[in-house]
């Protein structure tokens, strides 16, 4: 089982271009608005034709633009969870289901109704549902089509929060038994986690190289990357040496490592920025013993810090000598030892990614 995407689609402010292939899995491409996410999407469904490429799903061609060949969405096989979910509004949720097996099959439609907390539902229409509902329903429809391939078009959107996440589990309960390719688009990067195998960024319609999501999540390559998964302290960056650069927002020189290097695949002209994850800073009252195991390290000098209580754990904000801005994260047990002292003016840099 798969699905080879290689197109190009020349769009108002960009080219899309993507490369990807994937087996029966879970993929998802994560972005920020407006970067090509959904467009993506339907191409692969056949909503939008790309200007050149290629698409097949499990041997089958969907499109080829040197031999012309461009299926139709109902041929395609493809099931797409929009972001409004799509239900035919004049119909009930049994037409709507049903309309998609190409059959009518009551019994078969209310065994899945009632597996999915919709039972006594069958004959109701989508606008007296409530949004959890509606999305139980499309996910069915979907289902019920058949598909070779999985398309979710941030499945999460207009949920409300305390729904979410039981919708998450549903999801991927109802494709325990689904051994086709998946493809999740999102700007959640919760959601991307807990659901993707493997993960690409979409950066002004480029797709990055589609990645085992602990290694993309704790090794960013780009800027965006890191701003996706997290990593909000970002600085450009002036090489000194080889293993030398100078952080120019927090004016702090880095060592560079050899095995920094290696890891990043790009060049020390391709090196743009670094990025620093709030939980890799250490911040200390007093010289405990860890903060004396990284005083020698790569450390960032501050003149003043604001603390803000987070749900679990504290955010500090520490206003460095240029005024500039940095994020360290301590977790809740550090409360009475950071409260009761004045924190040191260094914080010590336990870990870095070098961007690009």
């Amino acid at each position: 089982m798969s699905l080879i995407v290689k197109i190009k689609k020349q769009l108002d402010n960009f080219m899309l271009s993507v490369d990807m292939e994937l087996t029966d899995e879970v993929v998802s491409v994560i972005g920020m608005s407006g970067s090509g996410k959904s467009m993506t999407l339907k191409c692969i469904a056949g909503i939008e034709t790309p200007d050149s490429g290629f698409i097949s799903l499990n041997g089958r061609v969907l499109y080829d633009s040197k031999k012309r060949i461009n299926l139709q969405p109902g041929k395609r096989r493809v099931g797409y969870l929009f972001q409004d979910y799509a239900l035919f509004p004049t119909m009930t949720v049994m037409e709507n289901i049903c309309i998609a097996m190409g059959q009518r099959n009551e019994e078969k439609v209310k065994g899945w109704l009632k597996r999915y907390g919709l039972e006594g539902m069958a004959y109701t229409y989508p606008n007296h549902l409530s949004g959890g509902q509606r999305q139980r329903v499309a996910m069915l429809r979907m289902l019920a089509a058949k598909p070779e391939c999985i398309l979710l078009d941030e499945p999460f959107s207009a949920l409300d929060e305390h729904v979410k996440r039981s919708m998450e589990s549903e999801l991927m309960e109802m494709l325990t038994d689904f051994h086709n390719p998946v493809v999740f688009v999102s700007h959640n990067r919760d959601e991307v986690y807990r659901l993707a195998e493997r993960i690409g960024s979409m950066e002004s319609g480029v797709l990055s190289t589609v990645r085992d999501k602990k290694d993309f999540f704790m090794r960013p390559m780009s800027v965006e990357q890191a701003l996706l998964v997290g990593c909000n302290n970002i600085s450009e960056v002036k090489w000194q040496d080889k293993h030398h650069l100078l952080a120019v927002e927090w004016d702090s020189v880095f060592e560079v490592t050899d095995e920094q290097l290696e890891q990043t695949a790009m060049s020390m002209d391709g090196i743009s920025h670094i990025g620093v994850f709030p939980q890799d800073i250490i911040i200390s009252a007093g010289k405990t013993k860890t903060a004396l195991a990284y005083a020698d390290k790569n450390i960032i000098r501050i003149k003043d810090y604001k603390m803000i209580e987070e749900l679990k754990s504290w955010e500090v904000l520490c206003k460095l000598n240029n005024d500039s801005i940095i994020y360290a994260s301590l977790p809740r047990h550090t409360e009475a030892n950071m409260l009761n002292k004045n924190i040191n003016d260094e914080l010590y840099i336990k870990n870095f990614y070098l961007l690009g």
